[in-house]
């Protein structure tokens, strides 16, 4: 792919590091969500992040549309659950894994890998059958982390020292 010179000067203006190494699994925190520890799996193949979520259901409050959810958090335990709240960020067409177009709700909210914070768009989709409760998907990795995939949680659990909880 060729680019003219100015297209090239300004993505390399744009371009940031990113500044951390992450394994093929990673443990994740969502404070906003009240998650202080959660498995995921990095998928460089999936454009967005995709959160187990059940029993969701779209309200209005303050003026704002929002998302009740039940999480679980445990891949075998189904008893393990917390509701959960955010604003609604929108509605997205997403390809699942069996290449079948779905709608899913999509939220935006702060995601703890290690020592590094920053915000993300998670979709809200049924993983029961996944035995990772969240993807972390390549939009939510770009600027921040590259991907080591013969490894697995080269980050550690996250470091909450904000003491959110």
């Amino acid at each position: 792919m060729r680019y003219a010179s100015n297209e090239l000067i300004k993505m390399v203006q744009t371009h940031r590091e990113p500044n951390m190494i992450i394994g093929a699994c990673e443990w994740v925190a969502l404070p906003e969500l009240g998650i202080q520890k959660l498995r995921a799996r990095t998928d460089t193949g999936a454009k967005s992040c995709a959160l187990h979520a059940s029993q969701i259901e779209r309200f209005v409050a303050d003026g704002r549309d929002r998302v009740r959810f039940r999480l679980h958090s445990a891949h075998t335990r189904l008893d393990q659950w917390q509701m959960c709240q955010a604003d609604l960020r929108g509605v997205r067409v997403v390809r699942s894994s069996s290449g079948q177009p779905q709608e899913r709700f999509t939220i935006r909210t702060d995601i703890i890998i290690g020592h590094n914070r920053w915000s993300v768009d998670i979709t809200l989709t049924n993983r029961a059958k996944m035995r990772y409760r969240m993807l972390l998907g390549r939009s939510a990795m770009k600027d921040h982390a590259l991907v080591y995939p013969s490894r697995t949680f080269l980050q550690g659990k996250p470091r909450l020292d904000s003491g959110e909880f």
